[in-house]
């Protein structure tokens, strides 16, 4: 969510503790033991900050004022590429579901931050070797193509050795619900021979999820699906082809 004015018309309240209990659970048996304090980086509502809360010292860092006011740690507004804190002032640097967001000067400018202000640990989860691609809605009105959660990009473990290359990976795995991906090949064809309403199926985004808002002209509306046999076919054979897998990648590294 690159566009400030959507992020923060975001419906914060909507993502509870209870959606993420089994990954947060998870995110607190991976942190090592020897840390104490740790720097959220894109926190958003802090529903894993504030359990972080609970048994470190956390300081909750996001750009929506109104999703830090649900942080119940220390918090600060900000955006994550430039973060007024003291180099070096938290033993790990935590970020979860954010670098997938971020166009390529803020991920950039991200990745220094969390480097800058991190000790000795950093801690990443996002979206597993996910085709963004895959939730792809048109607007009606300017017809720019977008991700519906406004993903930008795809992780696997190794990138993490190119973006970090100062650190070494101490643990990774992957985690959560396992999930279908589009194979890129069959959804670039299916993009060019289907109507834009026919690329999401039903049974990934039902009704009541489909309203959205376009990231770069705030156009708002539903995008509701359309039938269409071409589209349905190749969802079919995609089914075929495209093995699920478990929906987060968990990154933890240590300097070197």
């Amino acid at each position: 969510m690159d566009n400030k004015n959507i992020y923060e018309k975001f419906d914060w309240s909507a993502l509870q503790e209870s959606h993420l209990k089994e990954k947060i659970s998870k995110v607190i048996e991976m942190i090592p033991d020897d840390v104490k304090s740790i720097v959220d980086i894109g926190c958003g509502n802090g529903v894993i900050t504030n359990v972080l809360g609970l048994q470190y010292r956390v300081t909750g860092v996001d750009r929506s004022e109104h999703a830090l006011r649900m942080v119940k740690t220390e918090k600060l507004n900000a955006s994550a590429d430039h973060i007024p804190l003291p180099d070096h002032s938290f033993d790990m640097g935590f970020s979860s579901e954010l670098f997938e967001h971020l166009k390529d000067d803020v991920l950039q400018g991200a990745i220094r931050e969390i480097n800058r202000l991190s000790k000795k640990y950093i801690f990443i989860t996002v979206p597993n070797d996910e085709n963004p691609d895959k939730l792809s809605i048109q607007c009606p009105e300017c017809k720019y193509t977008y991700n519906s959660p406004n993903h930008l990009r795809s992780f696997k473990p190794t990138d993490f050795h190119r973006l970090f290359p100062e650190h070494k990976i101490i643990s990774t795995f992957t985690f959560g619900t396992r999930v279908r991906y589009y194979n890129s090949h069959l959804l670039t064809i299916k993009k060019r021979i289907s109507p834009p309403r026919s690329w999401i199926p039903n049974y990934w985004m039902p009704e009541n999820k489909r309203q959205t808002i376009c990231p770069k002209c705030e156009h708002k509306f539903v995008n509701r699906y359309q039938f269409n046999p071409i589209a349905t076919f190749m969802d079919i054979f995609n089914v075929i082809v495209s093995p699920k897998k478990p929906y987060w990648l968990f990154v933890l590294m240590e300097k070197k």
